[in-house]
């Protein structure tokens, strides 16, 4: 007697290298906030006031919002695979950078063009993820990427102080650097060797253009309003709170 077929189907299952991106986003997120949380003991060891070394914290933020959608202009003849990589792989050098900086100037310099490299990952990333998946778990691939970035301001960022508050800043960013290199050579070797092509970029001038639309400098300035006194107050938490109730 022969059975027919049956018509279910194995459900689909999320790939590895959504863990590898996750990682990366981890990394890159940790190092975006951290300053905030190395805050006091940054500055002592650069000799700056605390005010001073949270400049560092608007100036990876001005270059990961401008330098976003310009980069996205420039990197638009590269593939999403060594994009991923080459950015990631930069993100760790730069931080290992970062962790032996001498002076105020020469961490300004690392913050800033890991503000560009970040502003290459991350969208790439996102990408990328909904890519690897069917339409159906597109969501929960978009998800485990971008809560990579959630986790780091949730753990690593807090982690990051910690091992700070016994090994100093620069083994916190060594630590950073090394997390980044693992994910390297985890989407190095994880990712597809043909992923799906992207959708044409808008040149540098059209990338803003979009400002021009009807509301959209209204939206974007209730963004960055809330925005910039959300993170204000973030930026100094770590002062504000070992001034007032002593953690």
């Amino acid at each position: 007697m022969h059975h027919a077929p049956s018509s279910s189907t194995a459900p689909e299952r999320l790939p590895l290298s959504l863990a590898w991106l996750a990682l990366g986003a981890f990394a890159i997120g940790t190092e975006s906030f951290i300053v905030a949380g190395l805050l006091p003991v940054l500055a002592a060891d650069l000799r700056i006031s605390p005010t001073h070394a949270g400049q560092l914290v608007l100036l990876f933020a001005l270059s990961y919002a401008i330098g976003s959608p310009l980069m996205a202009a420039a990197c638009a003849r590269f593939g999403r695979r060594p994009l991923l990589v080459a950015s990631l792989a930069a993100f760790s050098g730069l931080t290992l950078l970062a962790s032996m900086a001498q002076g105020f100037g020469q961490l300004a310099l690392a913050r800033l063009a890991l503000g560009l490299v970040a502003g290459v990952f991350v969208p790439t990333a996102s990408a990328v993820a909904a890519s690897l998946v069917s339409p159906a778990l597109r969501g929960r691939a978009l998800a485990i990427v971008t809560g990579g970035g959630t986790l780091a301001v949730a753990l690593g960022v807090p982690l990051g102080a910690w091992i700070a508050g016994w090994g100093g800043w620069r083994t916190a960013y060594l630590l950073i650097a090394a997390l980044g290199l693992v994910a390297t050579v985890g989407l190095a070797a994880g990712l597809p060797r043909r992923l799906a092509a992207a959708a044409p970029a808008a040149s540098g001038g059209a990338a803003f253009a979009v400002l021009r639309a009807p509301g959209a400098l209204a939206g974007l300035g209730v963004s960055v309003l809330w925005t910039t006194g959300g993170f204000s107050f973030y930026t100094y938490i770590a002062l504000f709170l070992s001034r007032t109730v002593g953690i």
